[in-house]
């Protein structure tokens, strides 16, 4: 038997926490042996965007923000959690985009999505590419995120250290095909 073909089976599952902020589940499983699993915490969270933000100028449009969870002060990608207002990942995308930079673009690439975290999140990042930003639009910013904007070099997104977030370098990789074709 391929080990991939394996699946467990749920036969419990109960919600731990759930409010503004985490949503934790506590599941009960059986392996394919009849071992059992409990509890196994699986976090449930929205779908998120995650976009890499070209200004006209070829500068990448980057947020400096405090984030709690690494208690520190990081520099990455504009990106945040789809709404249920939002029609498509590429409406939230695009209302990130100017919620948290006033930026706007008509030059949205989506290059794919992938799994935040499949051991034990639920949820997908729905990568862009947003080239030939513009201002123009109207920053709304989450009090709780005190967003910095900041406009680097493109080649600074490639230095290590630089980008801190796994998934802002994935978004960064995942680019790179048209980001090159630019050149």
């Amino acid at each position: 038997m391929n080990i991939l073909e394996l699946d467990w089976v749920l036969s419990e599952s109960k919600v731990v926490i759930k409010d503004r902020w985490i949503h934790l589940r506590a599941d009960t499983c059986s392996m394919p042996d009849g071992t059992v699993v409990e509890p196994y915490y699986v976090l449930e969270y929205p779908d998120w965007v995650s976009v890499l933000a070209i200004d006209t100028e070829g500068r990448a449009i980057l947020v400096k923000e405090y984030r709690h969870g690494a208690a520190l002060k990081g520099l990455g990608l504009v990106g945040g959690v789809i709404d249920p207002k939002d029609a498509s990942p590429e409406d939230a995308a695009r209302r990130e985009l100017e919620e948290e930079t006033g930026y706007m673009s008509v030059d949205f690439i989506c290059l794919g999505s992938g799994y935040a975290n499949w051991a034990n999140q639920n949820n997908r990042i729905h990568y862009y590419l947003a080239q030939n930003s513009k201002l123009g639009g109207k920053a709304a910013f989450d009090p709780t995120e005190h967003c910095e904007l900041i406009l680097a070099d493109m080649s600074q997104l490639f230095e290590p250290g630089y980008l801190k977030q796994s998934f802002h370098l994935a978004n960064v990789f995942l680019a790179q095909k048209h980001l090159d074709g630019a050149k």
